[in-house]
């Protein structure tokens, strides 16, 4: 779109370069006429002493050409300054929005939390809801612990393998981790006791269950 007003006027300014050329020069002879064929007497200015016609018109027109062709120069030069200094600044504007993008680049890894932090995080919220819960059923507060665990590690970046459930999965990332097999193991059996109904869950149980995921949250910290 910025090279429409560029290219209209250099061609403009050939076309005006062709016109006025095309002055000097006509089809039609101005001659004189012959005698036989004049209709009535006809007026010629006697030639200047030491002058010639001839010569003062092609002096004239040859100054004319020449301004005309500098004058176009002088439009064409400008019509390429105007179109360098064009795709100079769009060239300018297109490194410093590459550069805004490097930036956010470069920047966006800082800002995303390491998965071992992102699995900490997950179980000291589930260590915390776990012991605030004075009321309601034990097996409930240790599954809702267990589950914030499973969340944290799926949010962990971690990929989870076809086979595994959910559960093998958080219990596989928590021993990648180097966390206590023990304090794992503990957590899982009663958390699979509270879901899966195979055996009622005490109060001790529940604190069984924070002991264990408290030293979880440290072997992650």
């Amino acid at each position: 779109m910025r090279s429409r007003p560029a290219l209209a006027l250099v061609v403009g300014s050939a076309l005006v370069l062709v016109a006025l050329a095309a002055r000097g020069t006509s089809p039609v002879p101005y001659g004189p006429r012959d005698a036989a064929g004049a209709d009535a007497p006809t007026w010629t200015q006697p030639p200047v002493r030491g002058v010639e016609s001839t010569d003062v018109e092609g002096s004239v027109t040859g100054a004319s050409l020449v301004a005309l062709v500098l004058f176009v120069l002088v439009l064409l030069g400008a019509a390429l300054l105007w179109l360098l200094v064009g795709y100079l600044r769009g060239a300018s504007w297109r490194r410093r929005r590459r550069g805004a993008g490097h930036v956010v680049e470069e920047s966006s890894p800082d800002d995303t939390p390491a998965p071992a932090e992102v699995l900490v995080r997950g179980a000291r919220r589930a260590l915390a809801d776990l012991r605030a819960a004075d009321s309601g059923p034990p097996g409930d507060a240790v599954v809702a612990a267990w589950l914030t665990l499973e969340r944290a590690a799926a949010a962990s970046g971690t990929p989870r393998e076809a086979h595994q459930t959910p559960t093998e999965f958080t219990g596989g990332l928590l021993t990648r981790h180097r966390v206590d097999p023990e304090a794992t193991g503990a957590l899982r059996r009663v958390y699979q006791r509270a879901r899966f109904g195979s055996g009622e869950v005490t109060d001790a149980d529940a604190r069984t269950a924070a002991d264990a995921l408290e030293r979880i949250v440290r072997d992650l910290g």
